[in-house]
């Protein structure tokens, strides 16, 4: 069995997906697997993918029978998972190579929920804003601390993407959520806003404490397709509202 997962969703990213495999396939600790699920790709995501996977036995490829939209491919991802820690790496992001060698000790600790790292957001590669640079060394800090941090700061201090962190498999299947008892009338499965946020928070609930690396080891490429750059009709701060709305509903003492 594997250490790690990394868990690849994608869907039409021809152009970008092999820089992304390729950044997964660099880590220094080889004991891993990087589960890839192609969505029903209209171009020639899975092609590229095959044929990558083809070359390197690390990496699962599925193809969907249907497209099941953004958050259920993730939830796909997370089912597949063999290893007992998964970290997220969407189709348009890069990781550094010693982003595991970095982040899986601090989950040795069982009281531990999740590590997260700094991340650089931009348009060229490993270049632009550096968000989550809350600390100068790596630490742990109480979940209630991340939790009102989160809450009261959520997006500025504390990441909303899963793709900022390193989980326990079993969290992500089951803090991935499409929809939120008592919450209608918008779909979190279409968009991933807001129950991204949702995986930090409720993970953070059944643990004592978080984990944090000071480096950013992470890359989110900006460009026209990101779901959160197109935020068609203001659709992404709206599923943060609902989703924070929902959770302070359900934790006292916030």
């Amino acid at each position: 069995m594997p250490i790690a997962s990394l868990l690849v969703p994608v869907y039409n990213r021809e152009s970008l997906i092999e820089r992304t495999l390729m950044s997964t396939l660099a880590q220094t600790i080889a004991d891993i697997e990087i589960v890839v699920v192609d969505n029903r790709s209209t171009d020639r995501t899975y092609e590229v993918c095959a044929s990558i996977a083809a070359r390197d036995r690390r990496i699962v490829l599925h193809r969907n029978e249907t497209n099941v939209g953004p958050v259920r491919n993730w939830i796909e991802c997370a089912n597949r998972a063999t290893a007992p820690y998964s970290k997220i790496v969407f189709s348009d992001d890069l990781i550094a190579p010693n982003y595991l060698e970095r982040t899986l000790p601090h989950l040795i600790a069982k009281d531990t929920g999740f590590v997260f790292t700094p991340i650089i957001c931009g348009e060229e590669e490993w270049k632009g804003v550096l968000h989550y640079r809350n600390f100068l060394d790596d630490c742990r800090f109480t979940s209630d601390a991340f939790i009102r941090m989160a809450v009261r700061m959520g997006g500025y201090i504390t990441p909303v993407s899963p793709g900022a962190a390193l989980f326990r498999t079993a969290d992500l299947r089951k803090h991935i959520r499409t929809e939120l008892p008592g919450v209608e009338g918008y779909d979190f499965a279409a968009t991933g806003a807001g129950v991204d946020w949702l995986i930090y928070g409720m993970t953070a609930l059944h643990y004592k404490h978080v984990a944090y690396v000071c480096d950013p080891l992470v890359y989110f490429r900006q460009h026209p397709g990101s779901i959160s750059i197109r935020n068609e009709n203001d659709l992404v701060p709206k599923g943060y509202a609902l989703a924070q709305q929902w959770f302070i509903s359900r934790v006292q003492g916030i």
